[in-house]
């Protein structure tokens, strides 16, 4: 049974429709989290140089900076990583909603 022009707009509608929301909730999933992992960078090694100070001898400190710098750069790893994704959402949602606005143009129709 050949499906009709309604019934194709219809499904790219849908698909456009559900790529959106997936877009929108992978966006909102990952400002979500984005705090929690610059926290998890920018907190526990300044917190513990800072609470252990006075133990310290000069050679600690070259070690959480070395920490610091370590998970500063798995943090930016795994927060592109989460972007990119969100990117890719976003991009596949616009193609699938472009795709519907091109199927739906009145020039598309036929008589």
């Amino acid at each position: 049974m050949p499906t009709t022009q309604s019934q194709h707009l219809e499904s790219l509608h849908q698909e456009a429709s559900a790529l959106a929301a997936k877009a929108q909730a992978l966006t909102e999933t990952y400002r979500r989290a984005t705090w929690v992992r610059f926290t998890l960078v920018f907190f526990p090694v300044p917190f513990v140089v800072v609470l252990l100070r006075l133990q310290l001898e000069s050679w600690h400190y070259f070690l959480a900076g070395g920490a610091y710098l370590g998970f500063s750069a798995l943090l930016y790893n795994w927060d592109s990583r989460e972007s990119d994704k969100c990117d890719e959402a976003v991009r596949a949602a616009g193609r699938a909603r472009q795709a519907y606005e091109l199927a739906s143009h009145p020039s598309q129709r036929v008589a």
